[in-house]
């Protein structure tokens, strides 16, 4: 039966757990800088890296509290430096995120302007 399981989810392109097709996302419209939220696919993407670093992070301190109970400090400092390592990487997503949505208000104001200015010309 297994055999047969995975025959059949090979011709079905990739699975997910126990032979189930896994969930395909669809891409954004081409020629479009905005996904389905309506924000900017760059700003969703770098809430998304933020989102999982700090979530990663959070899950880690699990980690730590389980190796330090065992006395394992080897795998309480690997798990500290991985932690740390989200930690960097959620910062680096913040710092990126606050610049380029400074961004987005200034050009988004800007097209307000533009399609205000259109408007009283008609």
């Amino acid at each position: 039966m297994a055999g047969k399981q995975n025959a059949t989810a090979s011709k079905s392109g990739s699975t997910g757990v126990q032979g189930r097709k896994a969930p395909q996302s669809s891409p954004a419209p081409r020629g479009s800088s905005r996904g389905q939220t309506g924000e900017r696919d760059e700003s969703y993407a770098l809430i998304s890296v933020l989102y999982h670093a700090l979530q990663g992070a959070e899950t880690i301190d699990q980690y730590i509290q389980d190796a330090r109970r065992a006395e394992d400090e080897e795998l309480a400092d690997f798990f500290e430096e991985t932690k740390n390592s989200y930690a960097d990487r959620a910062l680096e997503a913040k710092l990126l995120l606050r610049s380029r949505l400074g961004e987005s208000s200034e050009e988004d104001e800007e097209d307000e302007e533009e399609e205000d200015e259109a408007d009283d010309e008609e």
